[in-house]
């Protein structure tokens, strides 16, 4: 690395120990008789990569204190949380009290975590939130929280012309669920991200690992949930919503143009997508309104790109005159419920996402395929290079749904 040049980096590093995993009965992983080694190899490795701009999450102990050292040197953060900041801050920040003395979050003297996260939350160049709650089996909310910090620093390294550099401050053993720091390593190295490990946390012998590996519910860094649930399983999944320009327009006669003119080469592209490996796992259309919902940001962008192809082709058209068809595409992604239809004989999808997509739709311009910054982040974390998410600044959603940032997809073949 030159010395003048400046880094882009994105971090990952365990919670601090919570007050019951103290010895003899378990072996510390990151107790707070090392927030002061973590922050000195924090700081130093800040300084070596020159960095300037970060992303992470905002945790107690690894995540707060890189996030206090990148502000510090005067850098830009940018936090991402997994669901709602208030339930974030209970399990991850300050523990409630009812939670039990042993089952709180430990701090050293004048450092308590919740006004340090704070005081950071003021001083964010962005904050993204995933979602409202917290499902009671949080990994995939928290794995999606992960590869979206880490897809947004690749989209601002590549727009940029600069590389990305992950730190993270790993055990080297612990956490085999998604959304922990060992997964997110395992993810940067399949992108090409090199990562610069620090050492501080890492135990000295195997007796230590293998205590340490599984502490009892409560006394480990994530909270306690029940080990029964019936709630449904959580997925991260691409959602795609799309409607006809001045459909509401067209009287009683033109609709029936309306199906041969549209719902039925809609049903032929489906088809041919879903024989070609890049069709919706659910969809449904209700008048002129489209609903899909994919496993891949790579399968959702290909279906919409082709979707834009044909209202450019003017294949698709309506009534005797043969007007083109013109449509609004959205794309969003996050963590979304599946659970079988009770009504119809298969699986359905709901959840706050799928509610965010059906916003970004009325704000994209006629003819163009919007996206959120979650699935422009989530694309980059799948390595996608089919298609390419170009950003064209805020925008305001109805429904109170807030300004976001947006993106519209292009192929990737359109690169000059």
């Amino acid at each position: 690395m030159k010395p003048d040049e400046t880094m882009i980096v994105a971090f990952t590093g365990h919670m601090i120990d919570k007050v019951g995993r103290i010895p003899p009965r378990f072996v510390p992983r990151f107790p707070r008789e090392k927030e002061r080694s973590v922050t000195v190899a924090i700081s130093r490795t800040l300084d070596r990569l020159n960095a300037r701009v970060g992303y992470c999450s905002a945790a107690c102990g690894a995540d707060i204190i890189f996030l206090e050292q990148m502000l510090k040197r005067g850098g830009e953060v940018n936090v991402v949380l997994p669901y709602g900041e208030e339930q974030f801050i209970r399990d991850c920040v300050k523990s409630p009290d009812s939670a039990g003395p042993n089952a709180q979050f430990q701090e050293n003297r004048g450092k308590e975590w919740l006004p340090r996260f704070q005081g950071i939350r003021k001083r964010v160049a962005s904050l993204i939130i995933l979602g409202k709650q917290r499902p009671q089996d949080n990994a995939i909310a928290s794995d999606g929280c992960n590869r979206v910090f880490l897809g947004l620093g690749l989209l601002r390294a590549s727009s940029e012309a600069k590389k990305l550099r992950l730190i993270a401050l790993w055990d080297g053993w612990s956490g085999d669920a998604p959304g922990g720091t060992r997964s997110l390593v395992k993810l940067a190295d399949s992108l090409g991200v090199r990562t610069a490990f620090l050492p501080q946390l890492r135990p000295r012998r195997v007796s230590q690992i293998l205590r340490a590996a599984a502490p009892p519910p409560g006394i480990n860094a994530q909270p306690e949930r029940p080990t029964v649930s019936n709630e449904p399983i959580q997925e991260l999944r691409a959602v795609l919503f799309a409607d006809v320009m001045r459909f509401s327009k067209l009287d009683e006669a033109r609709l029936p143009g309306f199906v041969t003119g549209y719902l039925q080469p809609l049903g032929n592209l489906i088809q041919v997508a879903r024989h070609g490996g890049y069709g919706p796992l659910d969809f449904n259309t209700w008048g002129d309104g489209l609903y899909c919902v994919f496993d891949t940001m790579l399968k959702a962008g290909k279906f919409a790109l082709e979707m834009q192809k044909l209202t450019e082709s003017g294949k698709w058209s309506l009534g005797r005159k043969r007007r083109p068809i013109r449509l609004r595409i959205a794309l969003h992604a996050g963590p979304v419920y599946r659970i079988p239809d009770p009504i119809f004989p298969r699986d359905t999808f709901f959840g706050t996402n799928i509610s965010f997509a059906a916003r970004i739709e009325p704000a994209t311009e006629p003819g163009q395929v919007y996206c959120s910054q979650t699935f422009a982040a989530f694309a980059a974390c799948e390595g996608v290079r089919d298609f390419v998410c170009d950003p064209i600044g805020k925008k305001r959603l109805p429904k109170g749904a807030g300004t976001h940032p947006l993106y519209a997809l292009r192929q990737e073949s359109a690169l000059c």
